[in-house]
């Protein structure tokens, strides 16, 4: 039996403030399988590659995110099914990264950003990568100050983490956080800081807050 390939496969997402979503980038696949489908951006490792620098190289190569787009990185999991591949063994090693919101899609067909509850349907095995990288960064939340600052950006609102947490719980079928107590959580974080309320539309305001310095 061949020995698996090994592939890098990412799961680049970011916090949209206009859609209130979690979304993840998908690009548009130019050859077979899946010939036009979306797929999360992937590569196989090459000789003498480290694994962050082929993250960084399918990010580039797949969906146009540079380096400098790109906030943090975090370990997923690996997926070894093998039959996830109709071209052949391969083990994944899959990777979320985190994208700054300030990253602009390239202006291309090939490129999505994709609402994380509308991203199934994917090839391969990708819909159970997301769900196991929505999971992960669901788990993170709040324990990594590092993945939470980035994906919250250093000035956020209770709406801005109500609408996160129920983007990622929603797409493994969890309920909507509860809101009524959000408040009361923030204010127990001690790297977390009120700040003045935040107008969010139809005259309604959310309390702000920020990250402490340090």
């Amino acid at each position: 039996m061949p020995q698996p390939l090994i592939s890098i496969d990412v799961v680049p997402v970011r916090f949209n403030r206009d859609t209130r979503q979690v979304e993840v980038i998908l690009g548009r696949r130019a050859f077979e399988p899946a010939l036009g489908q979306n797929a999360l951006p992937g590569v196989l490792l090459d000789s003498n590659e480290r694994l962050d620098e082929a993250v960084y190289r399918a990010l580039r190569d797949k969906v146009g995110i540079t380096a400098g787009a790109v906030l943090t990185i975090g370990d997923v999991g690996v997926f070894d099914n093998p039959d996830r591949d109709p071209r052949g063994p391969t083990l994944s090693i899959t990777r979320y990264a985190i994208i700054s919101p300030d990253f602009t899609l390239p202006d291309t067909v090939t490129v999505a950003a994709v609402p994380l509850l509308d991203a199934t349907g994917l090839p391969f095995d990708h819909d159970s990568i997301v769900r196991q990288a929505a999971q992960v960064i669901h788990d993170k939340l709040w324990s990594d100050r590092v993945l939470t600052v980035t994906l919250l950006g250093q000035e956020f609102t209770t709406l801005d983490v109500a609408d996160i947490t129920d983007s990622l719980t929603g797409v493994n079928g969890g309920s909507p956080v509860n809101r009524t107590y959000l408040t009361r959580t923030l204010s127990r974080i001690p790297w977390v800081v009120k700040a003045d309320a935040v107008r969010v539309g139809s005259g309604r305001n959310a309390n702000g807050w920020r990250f402490a310095v340090g």
